[in-house]
Parts: structure tokens; sequence; C-alpha cells
């Protein structure tokens, strides 16, 4: 019996590796939406229990050390099941907004309940948000190939007040290969924001995945 319960354990973790590869290895164009929908149920556990992913506890600490006050409004970008808004409410954080391209994905995080509000929309397209409405926000795994280009950056500061905070996580392999690293530095030549922060971590701490951690502010 121990026997079959390790070979359901080994094929359940290659099933996940293989899920998570297919996310990190979308290519230009292609849209990720029904990799989310089917990956949403088991989502947490994959990320969570099986690789150590830490890139949510590290958005909101460093959100944590900008930010004195704790009911200013926040919106999280790729919100996906609502692993940022957790580790946003346990540091005390209380008005969070989510957004995110998969339906299954928001069905996860309205049951979390950490989240004022929760949108279905794209970020690669305009987003159905006010101007100058968000004191923060964060996007955190979702720019890359398949998923959140550098020319859709300057919309995602668009919702963002006037001296508000942008944190964004961003798989190594995305960020300097697929012009992120420049598109960046160029967005602060043009006066949209400055970098405070950008610094390489491994965001899970069962496999090596190096990332890039950039904390911004508006002018």
């Amino acid at each position: 019996m121990q026997h079959l319960v390790l070979i359901w354990y080994e094929l359940m973790k290659k099933q996940s590796a293989e899920i998570l590869a297919q996310v990190n290895h979308l290519q230009v164009g292609e849209k990720s939406m029904e990799l989310y929908n089917d990956w949403s149920a088991n989502y947490d556990h994959d990320l969570v229990e099986e690789f150590g992913y830490i890139s949510p506890r590290v958005a909101a600490e460093a959100l944590a050390k900008e930010i004195d006050l704790r009911d200013l409004r926040i919106i999280d970008y790729g919100c996906g099941t609502g692993l940022v808004g957790a580790a946003l409410s346990e540091r005390g954080f209380s008005h969070i907004d989510g957004l995110d391209i998969s339906t299954g994905m928001l069905e996860q995080a309205r049951d979390k309940q950490f989240y004022k509000n929760l949108i279905q929309g794209d970020l690669t397209t305009a987003i159905a948000l006010d101007d100058d409405c968000y004191d923060a926000a964060l996007c955190i795994g979702s720019m890359g190939a398949g998923h959140v280009g550098t020319d859709h950056v300057l919309e995602m500061l668009r919702p963002i007040k006037p001296a508000g905070i942008f944190i964004i996580i961003i798989n190594a392999m995305h960020f300097g290969p697929e012009g992120f690293e420049d598109a960046f530095r160029q967005l602060e030549v043009e006066g949209h924001w400055k970098i405070g922060e950008l610094s390489e971590f491994n965001y899970m701490s069962e496999l090596v995945r190096p990332g890039w951690l950039v904390v911004a502010r508006k002018p």
C-alpha cells in the first residue's frame, strides 16, 4: 500500500512540474487563460506545497517596508487564487482588489475572502480601472511570454496614484531575454516611475527558480 502511495505522489509531482513548465515556456502571442483555468484547483498545492513558492511573501514584505498605513487601496494584478492577497492580509493590509484573466483562478480567490473586489480582465489590453485610483499595485509572476509583455506595463501604471508603489516579481528567464530589464529602465528614463529596488532571488524553496523583485514608485 505504501508503495502505491509513493507512486501516486511521484505521478502528481511530475504532473505539477509539467504544468509549471508549460506556464514558464509559453511563447509570445500564446494565451494563458485556458491553462490557468485547468490548473486553478491544484494551483496552491502545486506551487506552495510542492515547490515552496515564496513570491507572495516577498512581495508583501516589500510593500510593508514602503507603506506605513494598512488601509490604503491596493490592486493585485494577475491575482490568481489569492496567494498575494493572503500574504498582504497577514501583514495587516485590508483594502485589496484583485484582477485576473482566469475565471477559475478568481473562483479560488473569492473563496479566500481577502479581496474587496475581484475583476475578470486581460492585462494585455486596456484595463477597466480609473486613473490614479490605487495607492499600490503588485504584479507577481504575471509577466513574460503568454502573459503581460513589456508594452503593457505603462497601462498598468495608469491606475496607480502619484507617489504610489508598483511591486513586480518576474522570472529571470523573461527579465533579461524578453527585454523587461531594458523596458523598466527606459520607463525610468522617461519619468514614468523611479526604481527603488531591483534585486534577484530564488522564488521557490524546492526548485532553482531565479527571479527579480522590482520596487518602483510613480512620480
